[in-house]
């Protein structure tokens, strides 16, 4: 009986703890030093065109030219492609005068499945009164 507990529960974690990695063919995308980029991926589809892109944040990114701030954070769109060489472009989600500094803009990016296709982009240090 013991024995038999023991191998369910060997089973069992190990399907617990399993993900999948793809080694051959990685997906890699770089932004700037100390900006957090990546730490929130999300994986999303534009229903417009049928392209899959990667939605990626950076909460501690610079603020864009124009902007009464130094760093606001961002949220980048990143085509899926093998290698660096596509680069990623920055997404104007908010008007230049509502961007304050370090409101750490893409700290959580979520997308929604169709239909919709919508994005969530957290603004955690922001408050909208009502």
């Amino acid at each position: 009986m013991a024995s038999a507990v023991c191998v369910l529960l060997c089973v069992c974690v190990r399907a617990c703890v399993s993900f999948n990695v793809d080694t051959s063919f990685p997906l890699l995308k770089t932004g700037g030093d100390q900006t957090f980029f990546g730490l929130s991926v999300a994986l999303h589809e534009d229903l417009r065109t049928g392209e899959h892109m990667l939605l990626v944040g950076a909460p501690l990114a610079g603020a864009e030219p124009g902007v009464p701030a130094n760093r606001t954070g961002g949220v980048y769109s990143c085509p899926i492609s093998e290698g660096q060489s596509a680069e990623c472009s920055r997404m104007k989600l908010l008007d230049p005068g509502d961007l304050i500094e370090d409101m750490w803009l893409g700290v959580s990016v979520v997308s929604q499945a169709p239909p919709g296709g919508r994005v969530l982009v957290s603004l955690p240090s922001v408050f909208f009164g009502i």
